[in-house]
């Protein structure tokens, strides 16, 4: 049994970093490199589209929803 949490794990793999980019174009692939977790996205989200958490968060949400970490 792992004791790492999923948002510890690097979300980015491959097409998820595309996939990323498409969704939020302001997004570098400079910013995606360094993104981790969830949280991080969530992060840079609000920041680069000046968004309130709640709605930066349910917006990660449901990109994330038919994608598997």
């Amino acid at each position: 049994m792992s004791n790492i949490k999923k948002d510890d794990d690097n979300i980015f793999a491959g097409r998820h970093m595309r996939d990323a980019q498409a969704k939020w174009d302001r997004l570098s692939l400079s910013d995606l490199a360094q993104i981790k977790t969830k949280a991080q996205l969530i992060a840079r989200v609000e920041e680069r589209y000046v968004l309130p958490h709640e709605v930066a968060a349910q917006d990660v949400e449901i990109w994330g929803l038919d994608r598997r970490f």
